[in-house]
């Protein structure tokens, strides 16, 4: 942890530096609020996972991860989206809450699709939902007009949470690694799986993580969060 926290010290003081050297004028920090999100625990094909992540990043023992569908109101700078997305937990990622680094393997969005795509993830523009009826939370994305996942999850009790979450990127306008913190704050809700049911096609990256059920589920009510820039990460020795 004290390697990764002075690797994102200098990442600050390389930001500076990058801000003059090519690097996106998108890349700035901004808060959303008025979230809604519904979390599915999961383990990976880890021959999939390897082949996805950039070199330098390493998945935890089991190969876990994650499978998420949230809708934001967004902010004054940040239009409003619905998003999902599967990640796999990083070894040495942790973050000073404790959280597991995430790297995003695969993502859906309504609106934002092309600013993931320039952080290197494999980035699909789509239709994403998250809808709830009687305290079940019912996630859907489809891409070309044809459904490639289908979640639910029914949400347990809440109470007040906080933490930090990095998420490593490498964007296209930097060379090399870079990570994005976000702080995030909300109601954090005990949840039940109901189902999941992967549809993408063969060759898909959904086909081939093949993400199972880890255990776990979860939903966040009335969360915001806040993200630092992409910070470029300095390559270890």
């Amino acid at each position: 942890m004290h390697r990764l926290r002075n690797m994102l010290a200098t990442a600050v003081v390389a930001l500076a530096a990058a801000a003059n050297a090519g690097w996106s004028a998108e890349n700035v920090p901004y808060v959303v609020r008025g979230n809604t999100h519904m979390l599915i625990g999961v383990t990976l094909n880890e021959a999939a996972v390897r082949e996805m992540l950039p070199e330098g990043l390493e998945p935890t023992e089991g190969v876990t991860g994650g499978l998420q569908v949230y809708t934001s109101e967004g902010s004054d700078s940040v239009e409003a989206y619905t998003r999902s997305y599967v990640w796999a937990d990083l070894s040495g990622m942790n973050s000073i809450t404790g959280n597991p680094g995430r790297y995003i393997l695969w993502v859906a969005d309504t609106v934002h699709a092309k600013k993931m795509a320039g952080l290197g993830y494999d980035s699909q523009a789509g239709e994403v939902t998250l809808a709830e009826s009687e305290g079940i939370l019912t996630g859907a994305a489809q891409v070309d007009g044809a459904q490639v996942l289908n979640a639910s999850v029914k949400a347990g009790d809440c109470g007040a949470g906080t933490g930090v979450i990095n998420y490593p990127s490498k964007p296209e306008w930097a060379e090399g690694l870079a990570v994005t913190q976000y702080a995030f704050a909300g109601k954090f809700c005990g949840g039940e799986l109901v189902g999941m049911e992967i549809t993408a096609p063969e060759g898909h990256a959904l086909s081939k993580l093949a993400p199972q059920p880890a255990g776990w589920a979860a939903v966040a009510r009335e969360l915001s969060f806040s993200a630092t820039p992409a910070m470029p990460l300095p390559k270890s020795d």
